[in-house]
């Protein structure tokens, strides 16, 4: 009988983990350390040695989960849109084009709900070198209202017009975002929700 290989022996089970398990865990580790870090202190201001540190992981195992720092932001990243998406898109896919107040309220809930998704996806991406994150992140939030939308419309013209509105409320949401993080809004957050339902049925014509 054959024995068993030096591969063999890399991939077998520890206490009933598969070295694959084993390998996610880790990576998983490492997003959420980098959720922290970059959601407290801010991206510019963490180095790879930090997030070592933090999540109890050597370079080694930081290096087979991501080549880089900034491969880890783009999962950290990732991450906070699947969360964020998660929260808006059953609304969208309910309420529609036509009530835009279920899809606002459920992103502020999720924003709200943990302010580090609120620094990753509205104050990191905002200026510097992941703008360009920001601009690619407001393309998939316009794709997925137009394509989930319980009021979809096939009409070419039509969604040319809601294409080019949602990019105008998106853009407005950000700015009306970030200038509430800085504080230059006196407005309750239930309050900034009004406001924002009231800003999209302006641009958007929705309920008329």
């Amino acid at each position: 009988m054959s024995q068993p290989t030096a591969r063999t022996e890399l991939i077998r089970p520890f206490r009933g983990v598969s070295a694959n398990e084993r390998q996610s865990r880790r990576r998983q580790l490492l997003i959420d350390t980098g959720v922290e870090l970059f959601g407290t202190v801010g991206i510019a201001s963490v180095t790879i040695r930090q997030v070592c540190d933090t999540s109890g992981l050597t370079k080694r195992y930081f290096y087979e989960s991501f080549a880089s720092l900034e491969h880890l932001i783009d999962a950290v990243l990732e991450q906070a849109v699947a969360i964020l998406a998660g929260a808006v898109v059953p609304a969208i896919a309910t309420s529609g084009w036509r009530d835009p107040r279920p899809v606002i309220e459920a992103g502020m809930n999720a924003l709200q709900a943990d302010p580090r998704l609120t620094r990753l996806l509205v104050v990191e991406t905002h200026s510097g070198s992941l703008t360009r994150r920001r601009h690619e992140l407001i393309d998939r939030a316009v794709e997925i209202w137009l394509t989930v939308d319980a009021d979809h419309t096939e009409d070419p013209a039509e969604l040319a017009t809601r294409r080019l509105l949602a990019y105008a409320f998106a853009g407005a949401a950000g700015e009306v975002a970030m200038a509430s993080v800085d504080g230059h809004l006196d407005l309750t957050p239930d309050e900034v929700t009004d406001q924002l339902v009231l800003l999209f049925t302006r641009i958007t014509g929705a309920g008329t």
